[in-house]
């Protein structure tokens, strides 16, 4: 990928709840850029074989092992022979609707709001880990970017997918306005929701991220912090736009 294309990658990197999705849809649209959500693929990846799971007949506490066993003969190209299908062959990709939004599909069905189920963002995080997967979205990544302007946000995209962007940014909030934030976007989208439980489920979802040995999630060396605690939304879109305006390159 050629340093110009990358230049044409925005990273926004934080954990969940920080309020990175939110500044991404903005500032894209302010820029004229796609929005692309990067864990939308790790989503739609973990429903995909949380499904062919379900074909085994198994109880739900063996996911785990299920997932870690499947890795590792991912990275041995041995999952066809022995799982009966292919990671990389599953067919997850994510196409732009007419007003930009990312709409994700398994094959040709529509699974954008079945991945928004608690209980598929339960189990990312035993595909989130392993690098064998990690390494196939990346992939699918990388080649959408090769055709659109982006402004991405994850918990590596700066320092794993795109190291070489030229416009990084760390966003990050406390654990209770987080919790709160997503505990008000699952009841807007007609999910049950239990805000002491979701702030558990954000501090769990925190170790992993920030203890995984594989692209643990962690502010970029030249990334610019920003706190969003305490800041409203026009804030932080405008010092982020100042940031990349600034630069001459946009």
């Amino acid at each position: 990928m050629s340093l110009q294309l990358i230049e044409n990658v925005i990273a926004i990197d934080g954990p969940a709840g920080s309020g990175k999705s939110t500044l991404a849809r903005m500032i894209a649209t302010k820029l004229g850029f796609h929005y692309l959500d990067s864990g939308a693929f790790y989503r739609a990846l973990t429903f995909a074989i949380w499904e062919k799971f379900q074909t085994t007949g198994e109880d739900e506490s063996k996911f785990p092992f299920f997932t870690e066993k499947l890795a590792d003969a991912c990275l041995l190209e041995k999952d066809e022979a022995e799982f009966g299908f292919s990671v990389a062959k599953i067919p997850v990709h994510c196409e732009l609707s007419s007003q930009g939004e990312n709409i994700m599909f398994l094959g040709e069905r529509d699974i954008s709001h079945e991945i928004r189920d608690p209980e598929i963002t339960k189990k990312i995080r035993y595909i989130a880990p392993r690098r064998a997967f990690r390494e196939i979205l990346n992939r699918h990544i990388r080649e959408f970017a090769r055709t659109h302007k982006l402004v991405m946000d994850g918990r590596d995209i700066g320092t794993e997918v795109f190291p070489k962007s030229k416009f990084k940014f760390f966003l990050t909030a406390s654990v209770e306005v987080r919790a709160k934030r997503r505990y008000d976007e699952l009841v807007a989208k007609g999910f049950k929701a239990d805000l002491n439980h979701i702030k558990d489920e954000i501090v769990a979802r925190d170790e992993s991220d920030t203890t995984r040995t594989v692209a643990p999630l962690k502010k970029a060396s030249d990334a610019i912090l920003i706190d969003t605690s305490t800041l409203d939304t026009e804030t932080v879109l405008n010092t982020i736009l100042s940031k990349v305006s600034s630069s001459g390159q946009i």
